[in-house]
């Protein structure tokens, strides 16, 4: 290839939910000018051949004058764009597409969902006819060996779909609000909320069921050493994902204590039931779930919700007060993230990058840049 042009591989690296993926990847020279970046096509024939292939691919630009900075593009929504502007020797990208913190994670975090989902496309097609039997069951917990050849991302979204369900069909006939605690503590973690398509449908189904009664909570134990393990992106992902409860009217309260981080998932209807549903850092089962209704049991799970009220880092009468103190105990600059959240805003998730799996959708993220756009950033 000419000048300005080369092609390489990108390797995508799991820490412990994920199990790792590789893309290809297209460099193009690019020059940033405003609001755009302008992509060199160089030799359209080498580009659009790189294009073509089904699998997984992106178009990078590299503006390396003084400050070198990057923009990034799935290579099918560039290939779409590129036929539908055929002839022209360069390409625009907003500066939404400038591969930072926030979109690395962004792509960290899909491509390996993704990949590991469509890879578990059939085998999770049959295990969904299990989970009726399951579900008939007070309690359960099926060993990852029963489904060896799973992905970490198809065992994820098994578990995390049978516990959504079990949670549900336990609280029907509840009217009072449950409280309740989730096991997430890091980004790599917490992304299921941000792409996996039933977890949205969970949420908007507890808000919808509960609407007009007291507002729900969501308590979250997040150590500092957890903290401090995670990259900027991955600590980013997680502040996405606890911005999508609080739009959806879940009040966040984060706990630093790390003598609770081995507390179960559950969702407590005070004094009546604990729905117990753990999928989250679960290392031998896809999922353990269970009802309790003895008192001592229910006594702790309250008193757990009740430490993280009295001690989170999320202090504040509003949304936009607490997550922006949660911003801080991750170190992420707010106004930064105010601002590149109304860029992505302008322009989409799926501009970007966009699922390929049925399974995932990108409304979430779209919702949650629409409402961290809305609010004010504190100079």
């Amino acid at each position: 290839m000419g000048s300005g042009e080369s092609v390489g591989g990108w390797e995508l690296a799991g820490r412990q939910a994920l199990d790792g993926t590789t893309a290809a990847v297209a460099f193009r020279a690019a020059t940033a000018v405003g609001c755009l970046a302008h992509l060199d096509a160089g030799d359209g024939r080498a580009l659009d051949e790189f294009l073509r292939p089904a699998r997984r691919g992106f178009l990078m630009g590299i503006d390396d004058r003084e400050s070198p900075q990057l923009f990034v593009v799935d290579a099918a929504i560039a290939r779409r764009e590129r036929a539908a502007s055929a002839g022209q020797s360069s390409s625009a990208l907003p500066k939404a597409h400038l591969l930072d913190d926030l979109t690395y994670g962004l792509v960290w975090s899909l491509i390996q969902l993704d990949d590991g989902l469509l890879a578990d496309d059939f085998a999770l097609e049959q295990e969904q006819k299990v989970l009726e039997t399951y579900l008939d069951l007070p309690r359960s917990a099926p060993s990852r060996r029963t489904v060896p050849d799973l992905t970490k991302a198809g065992a994820q979204w098994l578990g995390s779909t049978y516990c959504a369900r079990h949670i549900m069909r336990r609280l029907d006939g509840l009217t009072d609000p449950p409280a309740f605690w989730t096991r997430e503590q890091t980004g790599e973690q917490a992304s299921t909320w941000l792409w996996l398509r039933h977890k949205a449908d969970y949420l908007k189904a507890v808000s919808a069921r509960y609407a007009g009664s007291a507002p729900l909570s969501r308590a979250f134990c997040i150590p500092e050493s957890e903290v401090s393990r995670s990259g900027r992106y991955e600590r980013i992902l997680l502040l996405l994902a606890i911005a999508l409860m609080e739009l959806h009217g879940v009040r966040v309260d984060v706990l630093s204590d790390p003598e609770f981080s081995h507390v179960d998932g559950f969702a407590l209807v005070p004094g009546q039931r604990a729905v117990v549903a753990n999928w989250a850092r679960t290392d031998e089962e896809i999922w353990a779930v269970d009802t309790v209704t003895r008192r001592p049991a229910l006594r702790e799970y309250s008193e757990a919700l009740g430490e993280a009220r009295e001690h989170s880092v999320m202090q504040g009468p509003d949304p936009e007060v607490r997550l922006r103190s949660m911003a801080g105990y991750l170190d992420i600059d707010w106004v930064w993230l105010v601002e590149r959240s109304r860029e992505m805003s302008e322009y989409g998730t799926s501009s970007i990058v966009r699922p390929r799996s049925r399974h995932l959708t990108a409304e979430s993220l779209d919702e949650v840049f629409a409402f961290l756009a809305s609010l004010a950033p504190v100079r």
